[in-house]
């Protein structure tokens, strides 16, 4: 139970941290494509001259800064929804299913969006690396924080089938035993309270 709470722990502080410096790194990939910008222009009856035009980055870092912000969100409403309900004493089997499926769903969505993010970049780069050393960051941190998700939806899927044991709202089996040692899915009981200790039933 320990071991699973201080490993979603890791894997959600990680990716906060990650998502922090990947919003950073892309925001300033993205303004430095933004504005106006110059450009030499030759004419056969003017000669050479400088024409103003504005740029715009493209969409993939915009779409990198919103995951980013996206990413934050979901880490840190990750990190403080279970604390609050296991805090209160008092999980019932409604609100643990529901939690498990609203965290599947978000952590699966986050993860698609980081292969989405890191997926174009790398085409846009021809699939190799870029002699600018920040996107080659950002796409760094878009695979690490892809995989992080990855692993995000393993163990909370792992921990809704009762594979591993933890006392966090959201993250507990959704089968609870009975009185006879019978396994019972939690639809049947919905409305009785689990305890935060899984030992003590």
């Amino acid at each position: 139970m320990l071991a699973l709470n201080i490993v979603l722990y890791a894997l959600l502080g990680t990716s906060l941290a990650f998502s922090i410096v990947e919003l950073g790194l892309s925001a300033f990939v993205a303004s430095a494509y933004s504005g106006t910008q110059g450009i030499e222009t030759w004419s056969a009856y003017s000669g050479y001259s400088y024409t103003q035009v504005n740029v715009k980055p493209p969409p993939i870092l915009v779409f990198l800064v919103f995951s980013s912000v996206w990413t934050m969100l979901v880490t840190a409403s990750a990190l403080v929804l279970p604390w609050y309900y296991t805090r209160k004493g008092f999980v019932s089997a409604k609100l643990n299913t529901v939690l498990a499926a609203i965290f599947v769903a978000i952590y699966f969505v986050t993860m698609v969006f980081w292969l989405a993010c890191f997926a174009d970049l790398a085409s846009l780069l021809g699939g190799g690396t870029s002699i600018n050393p920040y996107y080659n960051a950002v796409l760094a941190f878009g695979v690490l924080l892809w995989l992080l998700f990855v692993a995000l939806v393993v163990f909370t899927i792992l921990a809704m089938c009762g594979v591993l044991v933890s006392d966090w709202a959201g993250y507990q089996s959704l089968r609870k035993e009975n009185g006879n040692g019978a396994q019972t899915t939690a639809g049947s009981v919905h409305e009785v309270p689990m305890s935060t200790n899984p030992v003590a039933q």
